[in-house]
């Protein structure tokens, strides 16, 4: 095995076994407080999952046998078949030191190290795993489509809901397609605000043209009016209760136990993400941050004695330099290359899928050199892996579909990455056989999600598949027709700020683009005003600046002619929704930029605008910061910006902006 690809591996592997430290004091925690209990042993059964994967597929033998036996005992957990207590609690603090042991000895290539008793004792605890307390009896008072929809996982989910004092609702909702993926992101959003999703099914009735029906299964202590009111703007929207027959939910519980409450802080686990540093990159930053303090001593002293303004201003430039390289050698202390992700995470997940699949598959990397921010690798890790193995599972044929289709009988993906403002692009591309719309109809039609013989566009086709549990593989198997879908990646996405976007041709491939905003970044921007307001546009998208004057104008008063080529032009008032008046008058700001990157851009269009601005303010190199989880409601924003005065300014995205302003039909 190659040494650098193993020794990635050991960090890795330590890494997560951090987490899985955190995770399990989380779980002490909270395991009396039903919800978030459920969330934390979900959380530690995926990060288990993934160490049992990676050691078992780098020779890690005692770690991946310890995984396996714990993964078993954390899926009776989920089950209901086993309580938590101190004792399994302890145990499971037992199994992740000796994992921890075990990666050591393969890190120190000394021997190995004996893990058969833990082993044992997690075999043990997992024959022992039958509750035997009376389990409720809870599918015969659902509606039958729901019930028999329910997964045993689902089930046990509603039973501790139930015994936790929880009410039953059904939340019938019928979206339009056009927006079903933001409105349901929307809804999913409100009702987790006090409540439990336990699952998503077709709508027995036939959807109207143009909506899909669906039902959700939800548990919350109540339904208040707040929720309600917050649901009933994203489209038509009912809720029922179910009171299930001869079951009497117990009371809440009214006092839980205190260190449960005082120690149990839900960030916790979404904010502490480490990284290794060597130690000659912090002396390094030591000495230069020793040497900025001298130099900002020098340039203040130089403001108090100093009379000469130019030898202020160079000071002062020189000062500001100096920052910005520190700002950008810490932010790079917090990225990790994405071509590592790309190898170990993605490529290795496809190719194991190619092989059980029996597809002869060619991985190809690009914009591997890109970096991301390790706690946003983390969160994109398990989507990229779903999106490349559906590349491959229903993307590319089996060879002897592309030979009858007169293709070669190897197929190709294609991972690549690239940055663009403050925004990364992963894209992932195969060249098979496409999305077919008639086939997602079908299913679609099938599920009574949209009416028979329902004619959908393609767009509404990249929408549906979107959809929680919609899948169109006709038969089960590891890799698809679990009902587990896309919907993780637009679920991941949403959380990340970000968002996907699907491209496809019938016959000849599928490309899935995630892109999400960078955590930090330093550009060089161009600060304007509009309504009193500042803003910041990069530098590199702004190809020109003039004042407007009416003679130029063409018979169009949304024409402007710039170096004999006709523009048009737009007032940054009205993209924004801003009030105040948009009158075009002699002397008026014009920005003339560009609202793609033709870098990445596969055609030669005009894609420049003129853009009346109410004031142009210089140029800064700023650093961005994302605006988080939060960003997809900000769009036509890369991120925010704290400017010298200490004011805050969104840096703008002139596409996404152009592309609402287009939607709108304005």
């Amino acid at each position: 095995m190659d040494e650098q690809v193993y020794n990635e591996f050991i960090h890795d592997a330590q890494e997560l076994i951090e987490k899985l430290f955190r995770d399990i004091e989380e779980l002490r925690a909270v395991r009396f407080l039903g919800r978030h209990r459920r969330e934390v042993v979900a959380r530690l059964f995926r990060h288990i999952h993934t160490m049992k994967g990676s050691a078992s597929s780098h020779g890690a033998k005692a770690v991946s046998l310890i995984a396996h036996e714990f993964e078993n005992v954390l899926d009776a957990v989920r089950l209901g078949r086993l309580t938590l207590d101190e004792d399994a609690l302890d145990i499971f603090a037992s199994a992740n030191n000796a994992m921890a042991a075990a990666l050591g000895a393969l890190e120190r290539r000394k021997g190995v190290v004996d893990s058969a008793k833990v082993i044992d004792r997690l075999r043990a605890i997992a024959s022992e795993t039958e509750n035997k307390t009376r389990r409720l009896e809870v599918r015969s008072s659902l509606p039958e489509e729901i019930a028999r929809s329910l997964s045993e996982y689902d089930e046990q989910h509603l039973r501790e809901a139930i015994q936790e004092g929880s009410r039953l609702f059904i939340v019938s909702a019928a979206l339009q397609i056009q927006t079903f993926d933001e409105k349901f992101r929307e809804l999913s959003q409100t009702l987790s605000q006090i409540g439990e999703i336990i699952c998503t099914v077709p709508a027995p009735e036939p959807a109207a043209t143009g909506e899909i029906n669906f039902r959700v299964l939800y548990a919350a202590e109540s339904m208040t009016d707040e929720i309600i009111e917050s649901a009933s703007p994203l489209g038509r929207i009912e809720f029922s209760e179910i009171v299930p027959e001869g079951i009497t939910p117990p009371p809440v519980q009214a006092a839980l136990p205190a260190q449960s409450l005082r120690t149990y802080t839900p960030a916790d686990s979404a904010t502490r993400t480490t990284i290794r540093v060597g130690l000659n990159q912090l002396d390094e930053i030591i000495s230069d941050a020793s040497e900025l303090f001298r130099d900002a001593a020098t340039a203040l002293g130089s403001l108090a004695t100093e009379t000469n303004r130019q030898a202020i201003e160079s000071a002062g430039a020189h000062l500001r330099h100096r920052f910005v390289e520190l700002e950008e050698r810490l932010i790079k202390l917090r990225l990790v290359p994405l071509g590592q992700l790309f190898q170990r995470a993605a490529v290795r997940a496809g190719r194991v899928a190619a092989r059980n699949l029996g597809k002869d598959i060619e991985f190809e990397i690009t914009g591997g050199e890109v970096g991301i921010d390790r706690s946003l690798a983390d969160a994109i890790t398990e989507p990229l892996m779903h999106i490349v193995r559906n590349a491959v599972s229903h993307g590319v044929e089996a060879p002897k579909e592309r030979l009858a289709a007169g293709k070669s009988a190897h197929g190709k993906v294609r991972i690549a990455a690239f940055t663009e403002v403050s925004h990364i692009h992963i894209c992932v591309t195969d060249d098979g056989r496409g999305i077919a719309p008639q086939r997602i109809a079908a299913v679609a039609a099938e599920e009574g999600i949209i009416p028979s013989g329902s004619r959908v566009t393609m767009a509404e086709c990249l929408r549906l598949i979107f959809r929680p549990g919609f899948s169109t593989a006709e038969t089960l198997s590891d890799l698809s027709g679990r009902g587990i879908g896309l919907d993780v990646v637009d679920r991941a996405m949403a959380l990340a700020g970000g968002e996907v976007r699907v491209t496809t041709e019938p016959g000849a491939g599928t490309t899935f683009e995630m892109i999400m905003p960078a955590t930090l970044a330093l550009l060089h921007c161009v600060i304007i005003r509009s309504a009193e307001q500042r803003f910041c546009i990069e530098s590199s998208r702004i190809v020109d600046r003039c004042a407007f004057e009416l003679k130029p104008l063409k018979e169009s008063a949304d024409l402007i002619d710039w170096k004999d080529e006709e523009l048009p032009l737009v007032h940054l008032r009205a993209l924004l929704g801003q009030p105040g008046s948009t009158e075009r008058k002699n002397g008026t700001n014009i920005i003339i930029a560009r609202t793609s990157n033709r870098k990445h851009s596969s055609a030669e269009v005009n894609d420049r605008i003129a853009l009346i601005v109410d004031g142009i303010e210089g140029e800064h190199e700023i650093l961005v910061r994302s605006l988080g989880r939060h960003a997809a409601r900000w769009r036509g924003t890369s991120g925010a910006t704290e400017l010298l005065d200490g004011s805050v300014a969104l840096v703008l995205d002139l596409n996404q902006l152009i592309l609402m302003k287009s939607e709108s039909g304005a």
